[in-house]
């Protein structure tokens, strides 16, 4: 027996089955759509789209309303969050103005104490130097001192010879 023979005999027939089964599904539809065109509309079925039709219309404007809750709360929320922000900023504005004027009045201090210091610098390096001033000058009065003494004694020694 010839297997590639039996595996085309089952394809052909499983595809001749599923041909047949198309085909009396198209016939049952096509036997649907006419019974169908051939009813006429009842009122009973205009009455129940319509119905339909009401109540879809009454959902509808539901959804709509709810959609505008929805639109006006989110809507309300974003300016609170906006109010927020602001506040926010404004806070940080504020601090921001502080901090620098603070930073301003800190580097004021430091210049005026450096001011400071170089003023007591002066007035140090003024005060060193008349001190070396005055100490030459009490060397000078010293040495000068020592020899009025001297003097003193070897007068006062030929005033005692001469005595």
């Amino acid at each position: 027996m010839d297997l590639g023979g039996v595996a085309e005999d089952e394809n052909v027939s499983t595809w001749t089955e599923h041909v047949q089964h198309l085909a009396n599904k198209d016939r049952s539809m096509k036997v649907q759509l006419q019974d169908r065109n051939e009813r006429p509309y009842q009122l009973g079925d205009l009455q129940e789209s319509t119905g339909k039709l009401a109540g879809s219309k009454t959902d509808l404007s539901d959804r709509v309303v709810f959609s505008e809750k929805e639109k006006l709360q989110i809507s309300k929320d974003l300016i609170d969050l906006q109010i927020e922000t602001n506040k926010m900023k404004e806070h940080y504005e504020t601090e921001n103005f502080e901090l620098k004027n603070m930073i301003l009045a800190l580097e004021k201090r430091v210049l005026e104490l450096e001011l400071c210091t170089e003023n007591i610098t002066g007035e140090r390096d003024a005060l060193r130097e008349r001190l070396r001033a005055l100490e030459t000058s009490r060397k000078e009065l010293a040495d000068e001192y020592i020899i009025l003494k001297s003097n003193y004694v070897a007068l006062g020694k030929e005033l005692d010879q001469e005595v």
